[in-house]
């Protein structure tokens, strides 16, 4: 638990040195004539798989993303002139995307607490589990960038894309997925 208080610690200072150095303000100024603000919720999940990922921590990577992309979103979103109602849409589907793609990195991770606990809590070896998890994980990170995220920056109802997604994910498992009877 000692290595995951630590990374706990240092991503809050990371945050509080993010709101300091007033780093959404910076990336409004930088982003808002060359990212339209639809697009940002694909951006911050991408961005968010990839935190967590490398540190191995979901909730290191909620600590520093938060204070960065709320702001982010509200400013662009106004500046873009954006209805208020849609810029609530893609405030809210950019908090999703900060926590989906945590979610994501912390499995996946291999220096993740929950990834080494469970290979322990398996008897399994720790790299062997972390190669049978990442096949599926990026399954679904790849359907949900494609077909959740890139189909909502083009205005797609998110209830259509859900459905879109759900159908590929059937359809993958048809295709690739092999019947467990057949395995044993």
């Amino acid at each position: 638990m000692f290595n995951a208080i630590v990374i706990l610690i240092l991503a809050w200072i990371i945050g509080k040195v993010c709101i300091e150095l007033h780093t959404a303000e910076f990336l409004v100024q930088n982003l808002s004539s060359t990212v339209s603000v639809r697009f940002l919720p694909l951006i911050v999940f991408i961005i968010s798989m990839g935190i967590s990922f490398a540190t191995g921590t979901s909730w290191g990577t909620l600590s520093i993303l938060i204070p960065i992309v709320i702001p982010l979103v509200v400013s662009s979103a106004q500046l873009s002139g954006i209805h208020p109602e849609a810029g609530n849409t893609i405030l809210l589907a950019s908090i999703a995307a900060i926590l989906s793609g945590a979610v994501f990195g912390d499995h996946c991770s291999p220096i993740s607490d929950t990834t080494i606990m469970s290979s322990m809590a398996s008897a399994s070896d720790h790299i062997d589990h972390v190669r049978t998890q990442l096949p599926y994980a990026l399954t679904v990170g790849i359907v949900s960038i494609i077909f959740g995220y890139l189909l909502t920056a083009f205005n797609i109802n998110p209830a259509i894309s859900i459905a879109i997604s759900l159908t590929v994910l059937i359809a993958i498992l048809y295709t690739i997925g092999k019947n467990a009877d057949l395995l044993t």
